[in-house]
C-alpha cells in the first residue's frame, strides 16, 4: 500500500508539472501574439492577448509572476498610447477612460512612474475640457472641470490658469488672485506665468479706473497697487495711483506713483507731469509745480496746466 501511494504521489507530481509547463507555455504564447499585434499597432487585439496572458499567469501563482508583471506592463503602455491618440483627436471623454486603465494597470504593478504619468495626462486631458468649456462661455463648467484636473496633479499650473481666466471673467476676486498666484508658484520658466500676470494686473488695474470713477480714491489707490504687484511696468496703474493720491491730498505718494509712473511710460508722459503739478502745488512747492504743469504738452489736461500757471501760481 506504500509503494502504491508513492508511485501515486510521483504520477501526480508529474501531471502536474507537465500541465504548469503547458500553461505556461500558452501564456508565453499569449504574450508573444500581443507582441506581433503591438508591431502591427493593433492596440485593441494587442491588449487582449496581453490581459490572456496575465489571466493564465495568474492562476500559475509565483511560477508565473514574472511573465505576468510583463504583461501587465505592456497594457499599461498601451493604454496610455490609446489615451494620447484619443487625446490628439479631442475625444476626451474617451482618453480620460483609457487613462484611467493605464493608471490601475500600472498600480497593479506597483510602476510607480507609470501611474504619475497617467494621472498628469488625465489632468491634461480635463483641463483641455475645461479651456473648451470657457470659450463657449460655460465659466462654472469649466471650473468643475479645472478643478477634477486638480484632484489628478494638484501641481498642473495650466488647470490654475484655467480657473484664474474664469474667475477673471465671474469677478471673484480673491479665488482669481489664488489661482494667479499658484501658476507663478508652480509655473516656473513657463510662458504661462507672464499671461497670468497680465491677467491679474489687468483685473485689478480695472478695478481701479471703475473706483476713480466712483471717486473710491482708496479703494482705486489699493487696486493700482495691487496692479503693479503684477506689472511693475503698468504705467497706467501708477497714473490712477497718482490721481488717487492727489484726491486724497497724500502728496508724496502721488509724486512717488507719478515718478514711478514716468519710467515705466513709453509714450506720452504729460498725464504724470499734470499729477506731479497737482502734488508739488498741494506742497507749497511753487517752481517744482510750474515746472511739471510746463511739461504737460498734450491730452485733456493742458488748458488746465496752463491755467494753474498763468492764473493760480504765476508762473513765469
Amino acid at each position: 500500500m506504500k509503494k502504491l501511494t508513492i508511485v501515486l504521489s510521483i504520477l501526480f507530481i508529474t501531471v502536474s508539472q507537465s500541465l504548469t509547463a503547458q500553461d505556461l507555455n500558452d501564456a508565453g504564447k499569449a504574450y508573444n501574439k500581443g507582441i506581433s499585434f503591438t508591431k502591427e499597432n493593433d492596440q485593441i487585439k494587442a491588449i487582449e492577448s496581453f490581459q490572456e496572458c496575465a489571466a493564465i499567469c495568474e492562476e500559475l501563482g509565483e511560477v508565473g509572476e514574472g511573465l505576468m508583471i510583463k504583461a501587465q506592463t505592456q497594457v499599461t503602455s498601451l493604454y496610455m498610447k490609446l489615451g494620447i491618440d484619443a487625446f490628439k483627436a479631442k475625444e476626451y471623454d474617451t482618453a480620460v477612460s483609457y487613462f484611467s486603465l493605464s493608471t490601475s494597470y500600472a498600480e497593479k504593478t506597483g510602476n510607480a512612474a507609470s501611474v504619475k504619468k497617467a494621472r498628469n495626462y488625465t489632468a491634461t486631458t480635463y483641463t483641455a475640457q475645461g479651456n473648451s468649456l470657457y470659450k463657449l462661455k460655460k465659466y462654472e463648467d469649466a471650473i468643475g472641470f479645472f478643478h477634477t484636473a486638480l484632484e489628478f496633479n494638484s501641481e498642473y499650473f495650466k488647470a490654475y490658469y484655467g480657473l484664474a481666466v474664469c474667475y477673471n471673467k465671474t469677478g471673484n476676486t480673491e479665488d482669481m488672485e489664488e489661482s494667479v498666484n499658484k501658476v507663478i508658484e508652480l509655473g516656473g520658466e513657463d510662458r504661462t506665468v507672464e499671461k497670468a500676470k497680465t491677467l491679474a494686473s489687468n483685473y485689478f488695474l480695472n478695478l481701479s479706473g471703475e473706483a476713480l470713477q466712483k471717486e473710491s480714491f482708496n479703494e482705486a489707490r489699493m487696486m493700482a497697487k495691487k496692479s503693479i504687484e503684477y506689472n511693475y511696468m503698468q504705467s497706467t496703474a501708477y497714473y490712477y495711483q497718482a490721481l488717487a493720491n492727489n484726491n486724497l491730498e497724500n502728496w508724496d505718494e502721488a509724486i512717488e506713483a507719478a515718478q514711478l509712473g514716468k519710467k515705466a511710460e513709453q509714450g506720452d508722459k504729460s498725464n504724470f507731469f499734470f499729477e506731479l503739478g497737482r502734488a508739488y502745488e498741494g506742497k507749497g512747492d511753487v517752481p517744482k509745480a510750474c515746472e511739471s504743469y510746463g511739461k504737460v504738452s498734450s491730452g485733456p489736461n493742458v488748458d488746465a496746466a496752463n491755467y494753474q500757471r498763468s492764473t493760480v501760481l504765476n508762473c513765469n
